[in-house]
């Protein structure tokens, strides 16, 4: 089942993120309950990003879906519905109510897409308890694992002074969709512009591109600013923090979460996710790390419009081959490597 995250009310901590507390304040929540209670596996979309990985993660995994969204975005987004149904992956769509984006103005339809659009729609709740209603509840309910988090304690001291711990946070499990894209971004253990190429090269043209930075700058994602208790993510943070201190002249700023900062931030220290590029002006090499793959996305796509810097990515997963250069499956030896490479 998939849900827009304009439909979440604005105040809520869940609104920008692929998860629900369920708390029953809005229609969200009500589908939620409904899609545990179906054997379903709902998703909030938070991005254009996230749905094109998503919807071609039920083709490969031969899942039909039930979706929610106003008819102006299934018309504007019609090939990506076309090319999942093509790959073997159909479902049915239901509109919603309320404003959408698309009819007060372009601008509007601009932040919507960055997410920064704030106003509430709702679900058309009557119709899909009606169209679920032929579909069994499963005999037991799944029990919801509780996802714990905190600070991590090696990069704990880069949280801006202002920055309090939300109710929820984008967690590992986010990136899950990626998989379905191996097939078309995979290219091989790291890539350099439109080159493939193996990760020792790729790490020592980094290391050669640190040293003759003036103003690198090093942005810090979810994966590795929470502590989840994964023991191969706090190694990865350890590495990362190690990296910061080897390097001395690396500018840390951290992209904790993917709310849109609505109010004052301070992008000498902080990312905001629907505008990455305020924060990177100016800086002429960009790392990313621990940041989800579809975000990672839109950030090198806004990066590339709005800034001239060079955008290295040390990506878990399969790589961006948008950015300047990418490496895959990068972990915490492969950023010891990369460590070795800075003496």
């Amino acid at each position: 089942m998939l849900l827009p995250y304009c439909a979440k009310p604005a105040w809520c901590d869940y609104r920008h993120l692929d998860d629900c507390g369920e708390c029953g304040g809005c229609t969200v929540g009500d589908a939620y309950r409904l899609a545990y209670q179906k054997g379903m596996i709902p998703i909030t979309i938070t991005s254009f990003e996230l749905l094109r990985d998503t919807l071609l993660w039920c083709a490969q995994k031969g899942y039909t879906y039930i979706g929610h969204c106003c008819y102006e975005f299934y018309e504007k987004r019609y090939e990506i519905f076309k090319k999942a149904s093509q790959e073997g992956s159909h479902g049915v769509l239901f509109d919603i109510v309320g404003t959408t984006c698309y009819s007060l103005g372009v601008e509007e339809e601009e932040k919507a897409y960055h997410g920064e659009f704030t106003v509430e729609l709702d679900l058309i709740k009557e119709d899909l308890y009606k169209s679920l209603s032929i579909k069994k509840d499963v005999s037991q309910k799944e029990e919801k694992r509780e996802i714990t988090f905190d600070f991590s304690p090696f990069l704990v001291d880069f949280k801006p002074t202002y920055y309090k711990k939300p109710k929820a946070v984008p967690t590992p499990e986010e990136d899950r969709t990626r998989t379905s894209m191996q097939r078309e971004v995979f290219l091989g253990e790291a890539t350099l512009e439109d080159k493939v190429i193996g990760y020792k090269e790729a790490l020592e043209t980094l290391a050669q591109w640190i040293k003759e930075s003036e103003n690198p700058t090093l942005v810090v994602g979810p994966l590795i600013f929470w502590d989840f208790g994964q023991r191969e993510l706090q190694e990865k943070a350890k590495a990362v923090r190690e990296l910061i201190d080897k390097v001395g002249k690396l500018k840390v700023k951290i992209l904790p979460d993917y709310k849109p900062k609505l109010r004052k931030y301070d992008p000498q220290v902080e990312v905001d996710p629907p505008n990455p590029h305020h924060a990177l002006q100016g800086h002429d090499l960009t790392l990313l790390v621990g940041v989800h793959c579809y975000r990672t996305d839109f950030v090198i796509r806004m990066l590339r419009k709005h800034t001239n810097t060079k955008i290295a990515t040390l990506c878990g997963l399969y790589g961006h081959p948008t950015a300047h250069l990418s490496t895959s499956f990068t972990d915490a030896e492969k950023i010891e490597d990369l460590l070795k490479l800075l003496k």
